[in-house]
């Protein structure tokens, strides 16, 4: 894992561990659930790691998402939006959840 996400994870991590009921963190709790691309950068380990610790649900199978993070070129469900990683990463620096609007990769 590279310095930039184990700083990210540390964090997430610390915050989740000294944080209770309505300081918890939950980033990415209200997204739909999100498929992270085997192709992603940072790795799709980190990047679904961090995710989940900021409260957000993550699958093996892009079936199942609501997300794809990274760039994914086979069968998708029908809604389903493709982002950039950098939406994951700039939500988490930013400490809120960024609009789509600027990571679509469609």
């Amino acid at each position: 894992m590279s310095p930039f996400l184990r700083f990210f994870s540390q964090i997430c991590r610390l915050q989740r561990h000294l944080s209770a009921g309505e300081h918890q963190q939950d980033l990415f709790q209200d997204q739909p659930t999100m498929f992270v691309s085997q192709h992603s950068q940072p790795p799709t380990q980190s990047l679904e790691e961090l995710i989940e610790l900021c409260g957000g649900t993550v699958c093996k199978t892009v079936r199942q998402a609501g997300i794809c993070i990274g760039k994914y070129s086979g069968r998708r469900p029908e809604g389903s939006r493709v982002l950039s990683e950098q939406w994951v990463l700039d939500s988490i620096m930013h400490l809120k959840r960024l609009s789509y609007d600027n990571y679509d990769l469609e």
